[in-house]
């Protein structure tokens, strides 16, 4: 009987982990982990690759947590996307310190369309989307910039913040509205 039941925890256990693998391939490879954002992507997408994308000053979008060493890729990178989301946050003024959500990121905006298409079975032709029922930010990875995923996490923002999440009409504004002063602050408005 001992044996029965040890032989059912460790096939549940495998069946777990095998479940739990299809679930991180479905999504992709975990580039990093932050407090705001776990950020997946392609085999072959990466920290140092993701922060050369977007260009990100370091300085100027995160800070490294007291007691960490800061040098480390992952950690700049995750502070940087914590640092966005305050700063998007502040923009808005509105703050969701108990978000936790989802960046993943497609190999192009063919894909992007095709699960979009498969999800929504309509067209899409757009360089990012936020799916709020999963808290996830979708975004061409050869299309993704600050200010893409700036407005994405405002919609984020938005969507957590409000019972009822505001008009699309009205998210488009305010998330317009962040792009703005994102491209503002880095000096890309003249």
């Amino acid at each position: 009987m001992r044996k029965i039941a040890t032989l059912l925890v460790g096939l549940a256990w495998a069946v777990c982990v095998a479940a739990n693998a299809c679930a991180q391939e479905a999504r992709g490879q975990l580039i990093v982990e932050s407090k705001y954002f776990s950020v997946y992507g392609e085999r072959d997408m990466d920290a140092y690759a993701l922060l050369t994308k977007l260009n990100f000053e370091y300085l100027l979008f995160g800070q490294p947590a007291a007691g960490t060493p800061g040098d480390d890729l992952k950690t700049i990178l995750a502070d940087s996307i914590d640092g966005l989301y305050t700063e998007i946050s502040d923009v808005l003024d509105i703050h969701v310190y108990s978000f936790h959500g989802t960046i993943r990121l497609m190999p192009d905006q063919a894909s992007l369309s095709a699960m979009f298409k498969q999800i929504f079975n309509t067209d899409f032709n757009e360089r990012a989307i936020y799916y709020h029922e999963k808290s996830t930010i979708y975004v061409s990875y050869p299309d993704i910039s600050i200010s893409v995923l700036g407005h994405e996490m405002a919609h984020a923002i938005m969507s957590h913040f409000f019972v009822v999440p505001p008009p699309s009409r009205i998210q488009e504004v305010l998330a317009g509205f962040v792009e703005y002063n994102l491209r503002k602050k880095r000096g890309d408005l003249p």
